[in-house]
């Protein structure tokens, strides 16, 4: 399994099961691996030695190299099978050649000696005298320690700025090298203490490609170290890089080892983005994720990494100019690992590695993607990933000339509009309403721009439609890219009989969820523009106009972007407080409610469930014994669902409300309190200016993180979690009629 973390005792032979012909493997393990260990430390702290000394070393290195192999040979001569044990033990055999030729690539190199001693401890057998269970429990002790200290490693250097580091480059550089060697050690005594040799290869080649692929790297670049790079920055660029895929693919086992743990899918999906938040939390406290003049607290650190993974888009601090351009990248990965979930990603990393599913890993990732084909899943990730990657490349590609274009006197280079585009592209499409211009799409207008943002096509063009294909669900982007790939097929046929065949093919058909999420979107989008249109405007207003702006309309085109953007997205062309009168705010708010649809990037109550709820309705107008859809019934199971959700999130809004007046924000105005809740909910983002900011008022921001968090995972996920022990009852008591209405 590619990445595997963990090791079962059955992959480990028995001393008791060795045949006696092997029996001197195991005569010598303990002093060789204790010289090995000693060796490999000596090696670490030798740079300031004299060169006696550090030649020593190297004699050292080659003797004990040569023991082992002379070990080897010796168990080979005397065996009465040789050709018997070279076919059983080759790996054995073969790992004594590649430390020999290592320490001989090593005594022709300069500085520092690549540990091939670490291989010793591989090829004396240590490990022989040690009980099967205990070898498994420390190797993945000793492999969870080392994935500790490469982490910490990678984050003292890129997270603190030049002269703060507690200890030098040099000592950092070193500890990677030795995070290197440990997760190389691992690989290989997994591999030689497997039972089936070729099997575990097969199932790990990644780990092996990635060894190789190292080796190469260092073996070819030395030659080439100095036209572009010194060979001492090449090492720790390779090693770098082997350290963080090596990290990600240890990450991949631990994702689908939880989910095949037994825990249920709804507190892995919560810890999932629980974990999420607070590794970005401590992301951003780093000293480079922020100006140095501008450190950031922990509250602040945790109400913007809860708002990036809930793709909500609410802030306490200026994501552009508050924030370095690693604060943004952490910001912007956290968007895309919310947007789709981190299961999501480890999933389709362990499918591209080879790996298969487990039933409880397929069921915990089908309640995240809300799909009942367990057996497709793995292509239905492939798609979503395949789909997001896509649209926002596209995106990015499209937006690039808005923010390439004269910003007042400054001209943006391209890096800066290359980044820009490809953040604001995944915020679009993820629907997390995050930008790096302080007044969002409005930016420009006050700093007197001759063409601020929202007058680009862009707005309306590129962004206005990402937000929509993210907030639609990616079962409905999968039934409709089916839908046409049918359509066109049919097409082609017909085009190549040159006639219409009286029996053509089946039609192809939307489902029943496409059909109402597709519905429900259109008419929410018109109804929000027309509403905003009818009475969104401000008299007077107070806004971009001043006094010669008595009446202040919006536009046909901000009034369709505001109604796409309220449904999560958050991103806004018209100031919420200036250009919007009480009613436009308060008709806003029933759009963050609903939100987006099922499994998309979207949050608030969804789309399918004003769709359920409405039609329930109107079968009761209608007389009709069952809630009817296009020619579909719809189950009494779904509608209990249904108005649960509803009940729930309609409380969650009032809950949170309630608390933020407790606590005195901005109470004398409940509307702009109110208008916060919903979008705290709703994972939107849009804000009438009530968020704290800065040092003010903690309890708000703590309840305003904790609304983003409920409203992203949804309350009755939350509930499920709560109530996942309680079993079901196996009765039911006689009905009765009660008086309703």
């Amino acid at each position: 399994m590619g990445g595997t973390t963990g090791m079962s005792a059955t992959d480990l032979p028995t001393q008791e099961g060795e045949p006696k012909r092997w029996a001197g493997f195991s005569r010598w393990p303990l002093a060789a691996g204790a010289a090995a260990a000693l060796l490999i430390v000596l090696i670490y702290v030798s740079p300031g030695w004299p060169a006696w000394a550090r030649g020593l070393l190297k004699t050292a290195e080659v003797l004990l190299a040569a023991a082992c192999a002379a070990e080897r040979a010796v168990l080979l001569a005397r065996s009465p099978r040789p050709k018997a044990l070279l076919r059983e033990r080759w790996i054995d055999l073969a790992l004594v050649g590649a430390t020999l030729a290592a320490v001989l690539v090593a005594l022709g190199l300069r500085g520092r000696i690549f540990p091939a001693a670490a291989m010793y401890v591989l090829l004396s057998r240590a490990w022989r005298g040690v009980p099967r269970r205990m070898l498994a429990t420390t190797l993945n002790v000793i492999l969870a320690l080392t994935g500790a200290a490469a982490v910490a490693a990678l984050l003292l250097e890129y997270g603190f700025r030049p002269g703060r580091l507690p200890i030098g480059r040099e000592g950092l550089h070193t500890m990677q090298t030795v995070v290197v060697a440990m997760f190389i050690l691992d690989r290989v005594v997994r591999l030689e203490s497997s039972v089936r040799h070729a099997k575990y290869l097969r199932e790990n080649w990644v780990d092996f490609a990635l060894i190789g692929a190292a080796g190469l790297l260092l073996a070819v670049g030395r030659g080439a170290a100095g036209q572009v790079v010194s060979a001492g920055t090449l090492y720790v660029i390779i090693t770098q890089v082997y350290i963080l895929a090596t990290l990600m693919l240890r990450g991949v086992s631990v994702n689908l080892d939880l989910a095949s743990s037994g825990a249920h899918p709804t507190w892995l999906l919560i810890g999932s983005f629980a974990l999420m938040c607070l590794a970005g939390s401590g992301l951003l406290m780093l000293p480079t994720a922020t100006p140095a003049n501008q450190p950031i607290s922990y509250e602040d650190a945790l109400f913007t990494a809860t708002s990036a993974t809930c793709v909500t888009g609410l802030v306490v601090r200026d994501t552009g100019t508050e924030f370095t351009p690693f604060g943004q990248a952490v910001i912007l990965a956290m968007i895309q690992a919310g947007g789709l979930g981190i299961m999501l990603f480890g999933t389709l990393l362990a499918v591209l590695i080879g790996r298969g599913l487990t039933l409880r890993g397929s069921e915990a990732l089908g309640q995240m993607l809300v799909t009942e084909g367990i057996g497709h899943l793995a292509r239905v990730a492939k798609f979503v990933v395949a789909m997001t990657v896509g649209m926002e490349l596209l995106g990015a590609v499209l937006m690039y000339p808005m923010f390439a274009a004269p910003q007042g006197d400054h001209v943006p280079t391209f890096a800066q509009a290359a980044w820009n585009s490809v953040f604001h592209s995944v915020s679009s499409f993820c629907n997390a309403g995050f930008a790096l211009y302080r007044t969002n799409m409005m930016h420009g207008l006050k700093e007197g721009w001759a063409r601020p943002l929202r007058a680009h096509w862009q707005i309306h063009g590129v962004m206005a439609p990402l937000i929509v294909l993210g907030g639609v669900g990616f079962p409905v982007l999968q039934d409709c890219g089916r839908y046409v790939r049918q359509h066109v097929a049919t097409a082609l046929r017909r085009a190549r009989a040159r006639r219409l065949t009286p029996v053509a093919a089946r039609r192809p058909k939307l489902s029943l969820h496409s059909k109402i999420v597709l519905t429900t979107t259109v008419v929410l989008i018109a109804a929000g523009a027309g509403g905003l249109m009818l009475f969104g405007h401000v008299r007077p207003h107070q806004g971009v106009g001043g006094e010669q702006d008595p009446l202040r309309k919006l536009t046909f085109g901000e009034a369709v972007f505001q109604s796409i953007t309220a449904r999560t997205a958050g991103f806004n062309t018209v100031d919420m407080q200036a250009d919007l009168s009480n009613a436009g705010r308060l008709w806003l708010c029933g759009l963050m409610i609903v939100g987006g649809s099922p499994a998309s990037t979207a949050g608030g109550m969804k789309t399918a469930t004003l769709a359920v709820l409405a039609l329930t309705a109107w079968s009761m107008v209608r007389r009709r014994n069952e809630v009817e859809a296009f020619r579909r019934s719809i189950g009494a199971e779904l509608l209990r669902k249904t108005v649960t959700l509803a009940g729930l999130y309609v409380a969650l809004v009032v809950l949170v409300t309630l608390l933020l007046l407790c606590v005195n924000l901005s109470s004398d105005d409940f509307l702009r309190v109110f208008f916060e809740s919903c979008s705290a909910c709703g994972t939107v983002g849009l804000s009438t200016g009530v968020t704290p900011t800065g040092n003010d008022m903690l309890a708000a921001k703590l309840i305003l993180t904790g609304a983003m968090f409920a409203g992203r995972l949804g309350p009755l996920t939350l509930l499920v979690a709560l109530t996942s022990t309680i079993r079901p009852a196996r009765y039911s008591y006689p009905s009765e009629h009660i008086v309703i209405g």
